[in-house]
């Protein structure tokens, strides 16, 4: 049987590779067996000065309007309640209508005056002064007189008073579109003032927000400068082993020639061929006796 031939090839680095790389992981064995450095809690920012304050102004304005709203209410609902007095009309008469109606009066008198002294003077010439028909003129005319001043009198007067009523319920009613309207104003002026208290509250509470944030991404970023400081000798061990294994390896090979076993059969007849020829050395004989 013929021989057998085995090829083995192993790729290796280099010696001098091969201790870089033994003394890298040296490396990595004591930062890893080393106690880690604690990174810092994550950490939330405070709320700001300016979110402070808008809390603070957001609870001291609940409720800002209500004084506006209650004297509002107060108002109004004592217009609403209120009744008109038709004996106010007397501060609205016409001082000056007593004046005028004694100078009607008067002028009715000097009226009746001159009427009396006509009749006088007619009844003289007629001669029947003093007689019964003049009595009668005379008291027609009296009578005349007293009428028509009588209805000069209740006339101005009741032109007076009514005109007095009418400018006493104008005023009433002007009082009272007055005391809504003023109860309006007062609701608009308390809703006015929390609104802008509200935009105020909102104003420094988003003022407040941007700082705030600018506070939290502060600590971020601290926390992660120290978890970058903590990974950056890992990232060297990682950037150096990287480089070693981009370095090209070498490749050593080696033959190796196997003979096979020998059987049973040929070690027995190597035996006798053995045998047979240290037997011959040691005892010549004629050769016809082995037939050779």
């Amino acid at each position: 049987m013929a021989d057998t031939t085995i090829q083995q090839y192993m790729q290796r680095q280099t010696p001098e590779m091969e201790a870089k790389t033994l003394a890298l992981l040296e490396d990595y064995k004591k930062l890893t067996s080393q106690a880690p450095e604690a990174l810092p809690l994550y950490q939330v920012a405070d709320l700001s000065d300016d979110q402070k304050r808008a809390a603070q102004m957001a609870r001291e304005g609940i409720g800002a309007y209500q004084p506006y709203f209650d004297e509002a209410h107060g108002m109004m609902s004592q217009a609403g309640t209120a009744k008109y007095d038709p004996n106010s009309a007397t501060a609205y008469m016409n001082p000056y209508q007593e004046q005028v109606t004694q100078k009607a009066l008067q002028e009715m008198n000097r009226q009746a005056a001159i009427q009396q002294q006509s009749v006088s003077a007619g009844a003289a010439k007629a001669g029947a002064f003093g007689g019964s028909r003049f009595g009668v003129q005379q008291a027609e005319l009296g009578r005349n007189l007293a009428d028509v001043q009588g209805r000069q009198i209740l006339s101005d007067y009741s032109n007076n008073y009514s005109q007095a009523q009418q400018a006493a319920m104008s005023a009433f009613q002007n009082q009272q579109a007055r005391a809504f309207s003023a109860g309006q104003g007062l609701q608009s002026l308390g809703s006015a003032a929390q609104t802008a208290g509200q935009a105020d509250t909102s104003f420094l509470s988003n003022s407040g927000a941007t700082l705030m944030n600018f506070n939290q991404k502060t600590l971020d970023a601290q926390r992660m400068n120290q978890q970058m400081t903590n990974l950056e000798p890992y990232q060297r061990l990682a950037a150096y082993s990287d480089i070693l294994n981009k370095v090209p390896s070498a490749q050593i090979g080696y033959n190796q020639t196997t003979a096979p076993s020998p059987s049973i059969v040929s070690q027995g007849a190597g035996l006798l061929t053995a045998g047979i020829g240290a037997y011959r050395i040691a005892n010549p004989s004629p050769s016809s006796q082995w037939g050779t």
